[in-house]
């Protein structure tokens, strides 16, 4: 029922975005790739609001019905089936493409589950510039190859005026014979003076950020140059820019620990990048390590976690969440040097959490990560935090969150 309700209303949204864009020329800016959407997005849009009126919705509204709602700034209804919510959307629409323009610039991520939708998203927009922030494995069961990711997520570039890629994928390399326009490349290296004068004007220090933070800035200076933006503007936006919940935040954890709160999603490269940050920060506690398992990576999701849970095996404590991650992970860890007392396999978050909390001491840094449904490693991090107020800083706080996940665990607290 809700699959055959979206089928019908995504023509109707997507005609009006086709009509706003039409009619307000503005300028849009579209981010797709395997991980690091949102937060290059958030990068983007922070750093271009130093000299434009830029729209962009907060969180991942990012597929074929929420993305025309987002590029309106609107919501989707509570009740995706209420006939009534959405023609309360599309009589907002209608007025906003018919109101003085608000907007210089439109930011809007692009995600996919299947092949063919990102590719749909250009038979209604033609971005202006197409960031593709990374290639690595997602939605396997569906995609099967990294090669057909690459191929999925590049269609962006190919529909955009401009495309704009990270250099750090070799994939991406590939596949620009295709593209009838010179592509930008950016990296968490390709704005050294940018850096230069971040260090100089505002004390920035870019050891404090890990590599994937680092590129979704990379990008938005990137973007940034494109517009027309001085070096001042640049930095002054960067400075601004808090990085996105549950992405890479730090939160003072209990007895004097760091929490590195990665629970918003997990891949095997997010897993990667999350490690080498841990590995590489400086600090005089131990590193505690909850990984949750990795959704949607098809039959080879064992052998992902196989391969993510021997990267696991330098930390001081391992702690796992799910099936996949305790029979694959964890082992996995083990069995690459980690000593098998200091992994412990968990049911829930709530156990995971009930169990690093026993173990802080001052000086510990600990980092969680998994995938959504199923794994909300949030929740463990919710117990570790110094400040219970920052439980407002996490990712799936709404009532309706919080109810799913009292439905499916056991242990669960209750209202």
């Amino acid at each position: 029922m809700k699959n055959a309700f979206r089928r019908l209303i995504r023509p109707l949204i997507e005609q009006q975005v086709k009509r706003l864009i039409s009619r307000h020329n503005f300028k849009v800016v579209a981010v797709a790739g395997s991980v690091g959407k949102t937060s290059t997005k958030t990068a983007i849009a922070t750093v271009l609001a130093e000299k434009y009126r830029v729209r962009v919705h907060s969180g991942n509204y990012n597929d074929s019905v929420s993305v025309p709602l987002a590029a309106f700034n609107l919501d989707v209804p509570r009740t995706i089936i209420n006939p009534f919510a959405w023609i309360m959307r599309l009589l907002q629409m209608e007025r906003a493409i018919w109101s003085e323009p608000t907007i210089d610039i439109l930011v809007l991520e692009l995600g996919t589950d299947h092949p063919g939708e990102l590719a749909h998203f250009m038979t209604y927009l033609t971005p202006d510039f197409g960031v593709v922030t990374a290639i690595s494995a997602e939605h396997m069961e569906f995609f099967k190859t990294i090669e057909a990711v690459a191929k999925e997520e590049f269609d962006l570039a190919l529909g955009s005026k401009q495309a704009i890629l990270n250099d750090t994928f070799d994939r991406l390399h590939f596949l620009t014979k295709a593209l009838k326009t010179t592509p930008i490349w950016y990296s968490d290296e390709s704005f050294r003076h940018i850096k230069t004068k971040l260090k100089h004007d505002h004390g920035w220090d870019e050891d404090h950020f890990p590599r994937h933070i680092l590129q979704a800035i990379g990008a938005a200076v990137a973007v940034a140059t494109e517009l027309k933006l001085n070096d001042t503007q640049i930095t002054s936006g960067i400075v601004k820019f808090k990085g996105v919940p549950g992405r890479m935040q730090l939160l003072d954890g209990l007895d004097g620990s760091l929490i590195i709160d990665d629970t918003y999603n997990s891949s095997p490269d997010a897993i990667i990048a999350a490690m080498t940050y841990l590995n590489e920060l400086p600090i005089t506690g131990r590193r505690i390590a909850i990984m949750g398992r990795m959704n949607e990576l098809g039959t080879g999701s064992p052998k992902y976690h196989t391969d993510v849970g021997a990267i696991c095996a330098g930390v001081d404590y391992l702690i796992t969440i799910g099936d996949l991650a305790n029979e694959y992970l964890g082992p996995a860890a083990v069995a690459a040097g980690l000593d098998p007392t200091r992994f412990q396999a968990a049911d829930s978050p709530y156990a995971a959490g009930e169990y690093v909390k026993l173990l802080l001491k001052p000086g510990d840094v600990v980092l969680a990560k998994g995938s959504q449904n199923g794994v909300f490693a949030e929740e463990a991090v919710k117990l570790l935090l110094a400040h219970p107020s920052d439980a407002g800083k996490l990712v799936r706080q709404s009532p309706a969150w919080l109810n799913q996940k009292r439905a499916q665990f056991m242990d669960a607290p209750k209202d």
